[in-house]
C-alpha cells in the first residue's frame, strides 16, 4: 500500500468534502481516504497494482475540483 497526499482546490463546505471523498473511494485498490476541508487535501492510501496516482487525481477532477499537486 501506498499513501499520498493530494492538494484540492474548490472544498467549500461539507457536501463537497463527502463528494470527494466518494469519488476516490469508487475507484479500484483505494483501501482509505481522508479528506481535510481546512487543509484543502485528500490522503489517500491505494493498491499500486490496482490503482494509480493519476487515476486519483483524475476523478477528483471529474467531480469538479482543481488537483493542485
Amino acid at each position: 500500500m501506498i499513501t499520498e497526499i493530494i492538494k484540492i482546490e474548490g472544498m467549500m463546505c461539507g457536501h463537497c468534502q463527502a463528494n470527494v471523498e466518494k469519488s476516490i473511494a469508487a475507484i479500484t485498490g483505494v483501501s482509505e481516504v481522508k479528506v481535510d476541508l481546512e487543509a484543502k487535501q485528500a490522503t489517500v492510501t491505494f493498491d499500486p497494482s490496482a490503482a494509480d496516482l493519476d487515476t486519483i487525481k483524475a476523478a477528483v477532477t471529474e467531480a469538479g475540483y482543481t488537483v493542485v499537486a
